[in-house]
């Protein structure tokens, strides 16, 4: 009898365990070489339904969790840095004002999963604009609370309650097809990013060429999934590349901006230099715009592969590409 209970109770826990082992397994979606994980968020829900704040030490062992903190170092973003812990309690506490969040965060949660996760369609339209990277592995992070969506070395990350997906949840697939294209575009160059230590006018012009390359491509990337949502009026980045008169405005205000640090290439920068170049992501969002002008003009002029091939390449070379139009 006793031998009988003993067994009993060995199944018990091991189907116990089974079912812990697979329920954590559900937090990640694998396809090929695109993952998505969803763990940070669904272990926020744990923490904003029980309040039990041991959750938030899990969550900071997450592999999203480091991959926040190491964005947030790598860009001096104005966040606790000293360890995952540290961000993960300034983004989920105080619970009263987190847990205002919750329903949307599930309802996210549950949108991603059906809508992103499910078909892959970050990693299907994203490898339409990236050279082969079939032997590198991309994760797109489900997190809460940090930035929108962002990159860092071949991963990235989604803030699922950020304000953009409130009511229109399908930005939730633009953006996510954006920022793994961002990842692709890192892994290809073997996740070396652009040096932000900045002396001179050269240094300065290869920073804008890198970044003008990397978003331009990144919203380009997106154009075609949103034409076909008829989504391409919900965002103004897409609404001025319809535009034919501001995108002309835009182009000609950031190329002279460009011609102004490749024309004294060996001056000292200045604090009224970095000034000039905050309107490139700020406001006007300059270099995600003419970016994507440069990617759809040197797509129908030279055709897809040619552009594709480009990212293989130093970004001068998208310019280069670019002025022979």
């Amino acid at each position: 009898m006793n031998k009988i209970y003993f067994i009993v109770i060995m199944l018990m826990l091991l189907i116990g365990c089974n079912r812990i082992k697979n329920s954590s397994d559900t937090y990640i979606v694998k396809h090929d070489n695109m993952a998505y994980d969803f763990t940070f968020a669904e272990l926020a829900v744990d923490y904003l339904e029980s309040g039990d704040s041991t959750i938030l030490y899990k969550i900071a062992e997450s592999k999203a969790a480091k991959h926040i903190l190491n964005h947030a170092v790598r860009f001096g973003y104005n966040v606790p840095k000293s360890s995952e812990l540290a961000l993960v309690k300034h983004l989920l506490t105080p619970i009263d004002k987190t847990k205002k969040k919750l329903k949307q965060l599930k309802a996210n949660i549950q949108y991603a999963r059906e809508n992103i996760a499910k078909n892959n369609i970050a990693g299907t339209e994203s490898a339409k604009y990236l050279p082969d990277i079939s032997d590198k592995e991309r994760t797109i992070y489900f997190t809460f609370g940090y930035d929108i969506g962002v990159a860092y070395e071949n991963n990235c990350s989604l803030n699922l309650i950020h304000s953009c997906f409130k009511d229109k949840k399908a930005e939730m697939i633009y953006y996510t097809i954006h920022e793994s294209h961002h990842a692709g575009f890192i892994a290809v160059k073997n996740n070396r990013m652009v040096s932000l230590n900045i002396e001179t006018h050269r240094e300065m012009l290869h920073l804008i060429e890198y970044l003008t390359h990397l978003e331009g491509m990144a919203v380009y990337t997106a154009y075609e999934a949103r034409e076909r949502g008829e989504a391409l009026n919900d965002d103004n980045d897409y609404i001025t590349l319809q535009t034919v008169d501001k995108l002309e405005e835009y182009t000609r205000e950031y190329f002279e901006i460009y011609n102004y640090f490749k024309s004294n290439p060996d001056a000292d920068i200045t604090e009224e230099d970095w000034s000039k170049i905050s309107v490139l992501s700020d406001d006007k969002r300059l270099w995600y715009i003419v970016g994507a002008k440069m990617a759809k003009d040197i797509d129908k002029a030279f055709g897809r592969d040619s552009l594709v091939a480009l990212i293989n390449r130093d970004p001068h070379e998208f310019f280069v590409t670019y002025n022979k139009l």
